[in-house]
């Protein structure tokens, strides 16, 4: 059989690619054959946690963390189901990925008794329903969903700080607007806009929700949670959808940027520690879990990547507000 030069082309292409996907998806599973037994892997948000954090914990427990970045809780997901876990000890999701890897099997259980920072924990972070009594995770961040606005773009007052100012803007506005990457959360605020709560919807009402999104792209500057400063500072959007944590040191240092949390509502957010079933280092674990939670380490990554701490003594949070 001859094959054309074309078609051999094509072939090479596509395996080319399928060895690409493997190679993304089980790069931990490599990682782990070559590590040293005094290392962890952790798969986190990107721009979370200050390098120098890593670095400094390294030096003095002599513990290597190898870290992989995502960018959103369903890249985690995909990721971590694919390889069942393996090659990652330890992962931060939001709430409802906790729920998810849980009703998956795929969490350990959280020895409290290994944490020597669980009591300095705030109450109003426990015992959530994604994870009653944080038997399977640790809050570590927290974070408020609103509305920055760019002030110098609207000389005429600002647009009422409510929900209609992004998903259904007046006709005869210009401005553009950023909004959250997670797909989960920009739907779960539609669904609260339109609805007035968050909750159950129908098939007609899933319907409505897509049509309000796909209209509102008309709008849409950029899909990102954390560059919601860049989007304002730079004036590509006038008004941006996120955590206050992205936009906190605009706000200290440029009286042009206001936050605002919008009418009818929004969301408490928590990102968390957990730890994979599949983990065989939980000890080194806890250990990294418990430096990180260290207020003199909590208050430096405030400082450099504005982490907002669940700890009730992070003082240093309100200090500049």
């Amino acid at each position: 059989m001859v094959i054309s030069k074309k078609i051999s082309g094509y072939i090479v292409s596509i395996v080319f690619w399928i060895i690409a996907i493997f190679g993304l998806l089980y790069l931990p599973l490599v990682f782990q054959s070559f590590e040293n037994k005094r290392s962890i892997n952790v798969f986190m948000w990107s721009g979370v946690i200050d390098t120098k954090v890593l670095a400094d914990f390294e030096k003095e427990t002599g513990i290597r963390v190898n870290v992989s970045y995502f960018e959103g809780n369903d890249e985690l997901i995909v990721k971590v189901l694919a390889t069942e876990g393996k090659g990652y000890d330890m992962i931060v999701p939001s709430d409802y990925a906790v729920a998810f890897f849980i009703q998956h099997g795929l969490l350990k259980k959280i020895d409290h008794t290994k944490l020597t920072f669980f009591d300095q924990i705030d109450p109003v972070f426990l015992d959530k329903s994604f994870d009653p009594e944080n038997k399977y995770s640790v809050p570590a961040e927290w974070y408020v969903l609103g509305l920055a606005f760019n002030k110098t773009h609207f000389p005429q007052g600002l647009p009422p700080a409510s929900w209609k100012t992004v998903f259904e803007p007046s006709a005869t506005s210009t401005y553009r607007v950023g909004v959250i990457n997670d797909s989960r959360e920009l739907a779960g605020l539609a669904v609260r806009y339109v609805y007035g709560q968050l909750r159950p919807i129908t098939a007609q009402e899933t319907n409505n929700i897509r049509t309000l999104l796909m209209h509102q792209k008309d709008r849409v500057e950029a899909y990102t949670d954390f560059r919601g400063d860049f989007l304002l500072e730079s004036g590509n959007c006038s008004v941006v959808v996120v955590p206050v944590s992205a936009v906190w040191k605009s706000l200290l240092k440029n009286p042009e940027v206001l936050f605002a949390i919008p009418e009818g509502g929004t969301f408490l957010g928590l990102e968390n520690y957990a730890i994979l079933s599949s983990c065989q280092k939980e000890d080194l674990v806890y250990a990294f879990m418990n430096y990180l939670f260290r207020l003199d380490v909590q208050k430096h990554n405030f400082q450099k990547k504005i982490f907002l701490s669940t700890r009730k003594d992070a003082e240093f949070v309100t200090e500049n507000a």
